[in-house]
């Protein structure tokens, strides 16, 4: 893709691309300054682009796949040129839920191990049962894996379509390709099986089998745990600081001024 005259950055994922602790690990609010120094303003600083960024802590990929898309909508309603514009989706992890309150006043982004009582004082509502119910039944990892895949695919469709220049990755939860074999997404029902999306995959998604905090973990005992060397460059929650910001915008400019 032609990237010399772009004018605009829209970015679209989850504490990762919002720039959670970026600055101060604990400290989860979201700064200009600390937005400045993520991958995505390291990028628009760099080429010169003014930077949307409508990353939100907390966020699932249907609302990856849904800010991006209404956000191609809309600006091609008010009359913009679209060439102006790169598109990136930073996807999340498989089993994030989103659901309306209050007659659609609220939208309330649900991850594992979120505190129901963060939203108390913002909405007036404690959703405690509701979020042990979704840990019961809306966590299932095979069907949350083909969501993923179906929103990549529907959001490629519906990009070129209008043609949109555009670019993904994955910033938590790798995919694995021992999912993909035949033998065991014939185990799942036809309704979890994923594997038809594969190939549909668009080329510019960069590392698909990887993703912007797994590449500093390893699989140990106990699980996945931190690699050594970048232990002090990654907090409790899993945000990285400036620092692996950086690397990651360097590689990541590299591959995108190839596409």
């Amino acid at each position: 893709m032609d990237l010399s005259k772009k004018k605009w950055l829209y970015v679209t994922g989850c504490s990762h691309t919002a720039g959670c602790e970026v600055l101060t690990p604990g400290d989860g609010k979201l700064t200009h300054k600390g937005l400045q120094k993520t991958w995505s303003g390291l990028l628009a600083k760099d080429k010169g682009w003014n930077l949307i960024n409508d990353a939100l802590p907390g966020a699932g990929n249907e609302y990856i796949m849904n800010s991006a898309i209404d956000f191609v909508s809309k600006w091609q309603r008010d009359g913009r040129d679209i060439k102006d514009v790169l598109v990136i989706q930073a996807w999340s992890t498989f089993e994030r839920q989103q659901f309306a309150w209050d007659d659609s006043k609220f939208h309330i982004h649900w991850a594992n191990g979120q505190d129901h009582k963060q939203y108390l004082k913002q909405v007036g509502h404690d959703f405690e049962n509701w979020f042990k119910a979704l840990k019961l039944y809306a966590t299932d990892h095979k069907l949350g894996i083909k969501r993923r895949y179906r929103n990549i695919v529907l959001c490629k469709e519906y990009f070129e379509a209008n043609n949109v220049d555009y670019a993904m990755f994955n910033a938590c939860s790798i995919s694995n390709k021992d999912w993909e074999t035949e033998s065991l997404q014939k185990k799942y029902s036809p309704l979890s099986r994923f594997d038809h999306y594969i190939n549909q995959v668009p080329k510019n998604f960069f590392e698909p089998y990887d993703s912007f905090i797994d590449r500093y973990r390893e699989q140990g005992e106990d699980g996945f745990t931190v690699k050594e060397e970048y232990k002090e460059h990654i907090s409790e929650w899993l945000h990285v600081d400036a620092y692996l910001h950086e690397v990651y915008y360097n590689k990541f400019k590299k591959w995108l001024e190839a596409v």
